[in-house]
């Protein structure tokens, strides 16, 4: 019987190489990496309080605290009084945030599909099928209770 390690060590590898592509600044970003991942996060999931972003984020408050701070004056996300909790506030993509953001995920989207090239349809078919079943088998195995 053959083992699954080798690929799992190829898949490994891929998939660190791609991650570090698509965390690092592209061409024409005005986006560090870092802050990239922090506006996903809250465009993704909307408003959030600082708590819960960096609960999202898994980084620690204070360490979010500062990230946030330093992209409010760039304009690309703001703060809003939480409707629930008046004393709370909630941080919020901007307009121009979510256009700068876009144009991210465009640029990577660019790289990807330009890979992708060369690739006859049946192939980018069959490997997006694969990829699916893929992540759906990764996410079964963390989302089980290791209780």
């Amino acid at each position: 019987m053959q083992t699954a390690q080798p690929a799992a060590d190829a898949m490994l590898s891929a998939l660190m190489t791609v991650g570090r592509l698509m965390r690092q600044r592209q061409a024409e970003d005005q986006l560090d990496p870092g802050i990239f991942w922090l506006l996903k996060t809250i465009a993704h999931k909307g408003p959030l309080r600082i708590s819960d972003l960096a609960a999202a984020v898994h980084l620690d408050v204070s360490t979010v605290s500062r990230h946030v701070a330093q992209v409010e004056r760039t304009g690309l996300i703001a703060r809003t009084p939480d409707p629930v909790d008046g004393r709370a506030q909630l941080v919020g993509i901007t307009d121009d945030g979510q256009q700068v953001l876009d144009q991210a995920f465009q640029r990577r989207r660019d790289l990807l599909e330009s890979a992708l090239a060369g690739w006859e349809p049946d192939d980018i078919a069959e490997f997006e099928r694969l990829l699916g079943k893929f992540v759906s088998g990764v996410n079964s195995q963390t989302s089980k209770d290791p209780s």
